[in-house]
């Protein structure tokens, strides 16, 4: 059993960790880390001790971490961590730019600790279905999948300028390319490894943000077939789907519905609707992390699934400044 154990940040996701393992954790003792810049949660009172620095809470003995603060600080606490075989969940994206992953995947090389990527949608079971559906022969071959991810960022923080957020501020790693990321995590682990992706990104200025607010992206599979993906947080009214055209049927998933559906040529239909609490895939995530932990298991997402998705966004923003199409290499 992990005795001390440590959130760090205290922002939505944060909290939303602190809570969950409080309750997952009953005997331990939990810590958080802060900045000391952030504001007072209701959800502190969930933790044992505070800390103001990642060193004095390695000394007071933390065995595992959620690194749950901006992207920016992630491999360079992730590098610390690991040097003390610290196991980690590291909030998505795994970092703003892929400049220090050689570092990070040094670190990981010589460490003893389990490193878990945050890309929780791994864990809902509706898009487990939708995987399992791909691999049905019924289905046929994939033609061609559409993927889009809208919503409307002063929403997302209730009570928050959204201004001030870790999404809106390029210095912190904002943008909906890394913010909605998870999209790019599920196109490789559902389609596999890309072949190439052109991309156009947008600044709309209709949010007072600093950062690219939507952005289409066309990815090539290894297979031949085209990947194309919508992402924005300007739109009001949220959409979250993944179709895929089939040469024997559509297959649909509907995220925020947690909806799997299926029309096979021969008329027939499948639905399937999951009763997700908002917390499931979260609670899920971490009960796989401590289980890692116990039993020395792989991840299902490691920290190299983070660092692929790193690498398929900048040839993104390569593409976006070349206006050209760029091989993922």
């Amino acid at each position: 059993m992990i005795k001390k154990f440590a959130i760090i940040g205290l922002g939505s996701i944060g909290t939303r960790h602190l809570r969950l393992a409080r309750a997952l954790l009953p005997k331990s003792k939990i810590a958080i880390v802060r900045s000391g810049c952030g504001e007072n949660s209701d959800e502190e009172k969930n933790a044992d001790i505070i800390f103001y620095s990642l060193d004095d809470a390695i000394k007071w003995g933390i065995e595992a971490a959620v690194i749950a603060n901006p992207a920016i600080f992630h491999i360079k606490q992730s590098i610390a961590l690991m040097g003390k075989n610290i196991h980690i969940l590291v909030e998505k994206p795994l970092s703003h730019s892929i400049e220090e992953i050689n570092q990070l995947q040094i670190a990981q090389k010589k460490s003893n600790s389990i490193g878990l990527m945050g890309y929780c949608l791994r864990f809902s079971p509706d898009a487990k279905k939708f995987k399992e559906i791909l691999m049905d022969e019924r289905i046929g071959q994939i033609l061609h999948v559409q993927v889009e991810c809208s919503s409307y960022l002063p929403f997302w923080r209730k009570g928050k300028d959204y201004r001030k957020s870790v999404s809106a501020r390029s210095d912190l790693g904002g943008g909906v390319l890394l913010e909605l990321s998870h999209e790019i995590d599920y196109i490789n682990w559902f389609f596999g490894e890309m072949k190439s992706v052109y991309a156009k990104t947008q600044n709309s200025g209709t949010l007072d943000i600093d950062v690219e607010d939507s952005a289409e992206l066309i990815f090539e599979s290894k297979q031949g077939y085209l990947i194309s993906v919508h992402l924005d947080f300007n739109s009001i009214y949220p959409t979250r789907k993944c179709t895929v055209r089939c040469s024997k049927g559509n297959l649909i998933w509907d995220v925020l519905e947690n909806k799997v559906s299926c029309d096979f040529e021969d008329g027939s239909q499948e639905e399937k609707i999951y009763e997700n609490e908002p917390d499931y895939i979260y609670n899920e995530q971490l009960k796989h992390f401590f289980d890692c932990i116990k039993n020395k298991k792989q991840p299902l997402v490691s920290l190299e699934d983070g660092v692929v998705v790193l690498k398929m966004i900048e040839y993104a923003k390569k593409s976006n400044l070349t206006s050209k199409n760029v091989l993922i290499r």
